[in-house]
């Protein structure tokens, strides 16, 4: 039978949709299957899915497809070998994302990844509990690492080897020995990425130049850049934080520069000494500086950009001109030779219960502590390069509830206000934002505790101390605790706690009565907590005490006295033991209160001193005598 015009269309049409289909298929495995057999198979542009599992092979991959790990259910599929690496990349162009490779051998040539060609794009993988590398690779140029996580590994976390023109970005570097290992590498870009508790060098470079250290963060290891034999390289807007040296450069041989830079800079020549010092153009500048060790260079190095150098934790103070400015007024000469920076900033106002990360991204809690189940306002703002959510877990890292789900959607770059619940029991917390991979981005500690006051003793005698302590505060500065007279809504006086979530103060009261004592949080009109009562009671005889009673020369102490005359005309005066009343060092009035206290300085003389308390002074009154109502304890300035 003769086709017709519109049977035509539809069998080219058919032919067109299963040719399209053909094409964008994509093979699947599933547990139990093998990998590499489907690799084998696979033409050059093809998918590969590999389910959920683990998988127990070592994959060489030398062809263009792309390898990608589904989450069917339970986590990222694992490729585990015993001998050799988990995968060896030999072709040129791969893609390979969503993989949790991990090798068990420990040969220094072995990986969970392993890269020997150019142009590869490995993303979102996961890479750890290797015995040697996490990611290895190997003479190659062009390729691209990006959202991997690297931990736990047995050397370093990614090793380049002889490798140029790489992306290193965003990627998680955790207890692994070394961070990201480069050695004889050139042009590379190290961009925004995060390193936690590796244990020698977060980030190592040796015999490398032209290479870009940027917007890193860097903490809990004994160096967070170090740099041996090395040029040309730029390293700025890192933050190296809690390490013991923030950055340590070595120079080993002396017919070669060598120069580094970044945070909390350590700068040390092996062979030259500092009078031959001579400039490796590194150039470091905009980094933070806070560690054990900020920066010494024996060098000469570029330590700002012409108008802006960095912030150093140990050169921040009025005196060098720092306060409130961004650029200090005084230079700050780098130790150990002859490297000035020119233009050090000062460093950033830290805001209690604020962190700030990369790309963008903010978490603020305003309070450091909660009741369980009240309310948390957070402020955050979403990085500008990916989505983020917010999860809360405990100390033992179990997950809580927010809104009834374990985790909240924040979105990428939104900035914004949201009201949380706390957990609903005592306990440490974190706040975190993640990415969705589940990599942390920013973790903020908080505490969830049952706010509480008890004031002691239940009775004491007016003007003596009643000891406060008090635990659930909310961590804000302007925190408050009052003393009330029973029934009364104004404070008879009060105490800022300064941010303190927990202790002890003392107040004192002139009157007779009951008192109780109510904690505030910052800025609240109705108390977190109200004290047990306490009764003052009136205090008949006459007395002075002087606490401590051992200062030394010029020391403080607190005079405390009760009975002075209801007429108001009482003085107390400061005596060394042997002086006549007549013979005050010092003398103060005590108005019409019957009780009170003062701070008094003692003299910077070694002696004895006492204080005396009199019904008035002599040269107001024609008196022939002072009439002395109590003498203190003695007090001895040695």
């Amino acid at each position: 039978m003769k086709a017709t015009p519109e049977t035509l269309l539809v069998l080219i049409a058919v032919t067109i949709l299963l040719t399209l289909g053909y094409a964008s298929a994509s093979t699947i495995v599933k547990p139990g299957e093998r990998i590499q057999a489907a690799i084998d198979a696979a033409k050059p542009g093809e998918t590969i899915e590999v389910y959920s599992g683990t998988y127990q092979e070592s994959l060489q991959i030398g062809k263009q497809i792309v390898l990608r790990g589904i989450d069917s259910g339970s986590g990222l599929p694992q490729v585990v070998t015993d001998r050799g690496s988990a995968i060896t990349i030999k072709g040129s162009g791969v893609i390979l994302e969503g993989i949790w490779a991990k090798s068990a051998s420990g040969w220094t040539g072995d990986a969970g990844i392993l890269v020997t060609s150019n142009s590869n794009i490995l993303r979102n993988n996961m890479a750890s509990g290797s015995g040697n590398t996490g990611i290895l690779l190997q003479m190659c140029v062009n390729n691209t690492l990006s959202g991997n996580v690297a931990q736990s590994n047995g050397n370093e976390g990614i090793f380049l080897k002889n490798c140029s023109r790489c992306l290193l970005t965003e990627n998680q570097l955790k207890g692994n020995r070394y961070g990201i290992k480069m050695t004889g590498c050139y042009g590379t870009r190290v961009i925004g990425n995060t390193f936690a508790d590796n244990k020698f060098n977060a980030i190592y470079l040796t015999n490398s130049q032209s290479n870009l250290i940027e917007r890193n963060y860097a903490g809990g290891s004994d160096s967070g850049l170090t740099m041996e034999t090395c040029k040309d390289n730029i390293v700025r807007k890192n933050d190296f934080v809690g390490n013991d040296k923030g950055i340590s450069v070595s120079y080993l041989d002396t017919g070669k520069d060598t120069k580094s830079s970044g945070k909390g800079v350590v700068i040390s020549y092996s062979s030259m000494p500092s009078d031959d010092a001579v400039s490796s153009n590194n150039s470091i500048y905009q980094n933070n500086l806070t560690n054990r060790q900020n920066a010494y260079d024996t060098s000469q190095n570029y330590w700002d950009n012409g108008k802006l150098g960095n912030n150093y934790s140990d050169f921040n103070d009025p005196a060098e001109g720092c306060t409130g400015k961004k650029v200090c007024d005084s230079q700050h000469r780098i130790p150990g030779g002859s490297s000035v920076d020119e233009f050090p900033q000062a460093a950033p106002v830290r805001v209690k219960g604020r962190l700030t990360g990369l790309a963008g991204a903010v978490l603020q809690l305003f309070q450091t502590s909660f009741v369980p189940g009240g309310q948390m306002w957070v402020n955050y703002s979403s990085p500008t390069n990916k989505e983020a959510w917010a999860g809360i877990i405990d100390s033992g890292g179990k997950s809580e509830s927010i809104f009834g789900q374990s985790i909240l959607y924040l979105g990428q770059n939104i900035t914004k206000d949201v009201a949380l619940t706390a957990p609903d029991r005592e306990g440490s917390f974190k706040l975190r934002m993640v990415d969705e991979n589940g990599s942390v981005i920013l973790s903020l500690p908080f505490n969830v505790t049952v706010a509480s006051l008890n004031a002691s003793p239940s009775s004491v005698g007016m003007c003596e101390n009643i000891a406060v302590t008090y635990r659930g505060a909310s961590g804000q500065k302007n925190d408050w605790i009052g003393m009330f007279k029973a029934g009364s809504s104004d404070a008879v006086s009060r105490q800022t706690l300064d941010g303190r979530e927990s202790g002890t103060v003392t107040f004192s009261m002139s009157q007779s009565g009951n008192v109780e004592f109510r904690m505030f949080s910052a800025g609240a009109s109705a108390p977190l907590v109200t004290s047990n009562p306490v009764e003052i009671t009136a205090i008949s005889k006459t007395k002075v005490i002087a606490e401590p009673s051992h200062v030394s020369p010029g020391g403080t102490v607190t005079v405390t006295y009760w009975g002075a005359p209801a007429s108001g005309t009482g003085i107390i005066g400061m005596y060394g033991m042997t002086r006549p009343d007549k013979e005050a060092l010092e003398k103060r009035g005590l108005g019409g209160a019957s009780c009170g206290s003062f701070t008094w300085r003692l003299p910077s003389s070694a002696g004895q001193y006492d204080f005396r308390m009199f019904q008035s002074d002599i040269t107001s009154y024609n008196q022939g005598g002072y009439v002395n109502l109590a003498q203190s304890n003695v007090v001895t300035v040695s």
